[in-house]
């Protein structure tokens, strides 16, 4: 190791992390990361259930599956709030349920959400320039558009889902056939599949 070059994140935990817990069916906090998570996955490890996604910008108990193509809902006894070093759970079974196995991975998004007006949408993020992690929420015009994403530098992979509707998760990456002309699909199987020009103008992120 002393012959590589220093890396940008001396510890990778200050940025990312996973823990593992058994779920009580009640309420219970999950503790002991580096950083306050701003998104946090969830899935349960020896049941048969969905994964739960949650994050800061849409707020405690606003879920989404990303197994699934079903929209945003609330359910307010999920994740019950974000913590300093964790997070909150309430009694719903969707992450704590009784005496099963969970695990929970979770990304530290930066400190605050601003609003953004580098693309011609106004869109909210909240980003950690150091680890090249954002989370972007922002409203489609059905239109050629752009939007700004709040890094420091060219986003590798991009996840997309539509918050209202019953839509497939879209990922585009630097390493497929083409970016942002070529996607995949989070929650299918399908294999990599041509964009066209009505999904990312052909135009890779900047």
């Amino acid at each position: 190791t002393a012959n590589l070059p220093d890396p940008t994140i001396a510890d990778g935990s200050t940025a990312f992390d996973a823990k593992l817990y058994v779920g009580n069916g009640s309420t219970q906090t999950i503790s002991g990361y580096g950083f306050s998570p701003d998104v946090v996955w969830t899935k349960g490890r020896n049941r048969a259930s969905a994964a739960n996604l949650f994050d800061t910008i849409r707020g405690a108990g606003y879920l989404l599956y990303p197994d699934s193509t079903e929209p945003e809902s609330l359910v307010s006894d999920s994740l019950t709030a974000f913590t300093s070093d964790g997070f909150s759970l309430g009694s719903n079974s969707v992450s704590n349920h009784n005496a099963i196995n969970h695990v929970a991975w979770a990304w530290d998004a930066g400190s605050s959400t601003v609003s953004n007006t580098d693309g011609s949408i106004t869109s909210s993020v909240r980003a950690n320039q150091t680890s090249g992690f954002s989370i972007v929420k922002y409203t489609g015009t059905g239109s050629n558009a752009s939007f700004g994403h709040g890094l420091n530098a060219q986003p590798h992979m991009v996840i997309f889902k539509n918050l209202d509707t019953h839509d497939n998760y879209v990922v585009i990456h630097k390493q497929l056939t083409g970016f942002a002309t070529y996607r995949l699909h989070l929650n299918t199987t399908a294999a990599e599949s041509s964009a066209g020009a009505s999904w990312f103008q052909n135009t890779a992120p900047t």
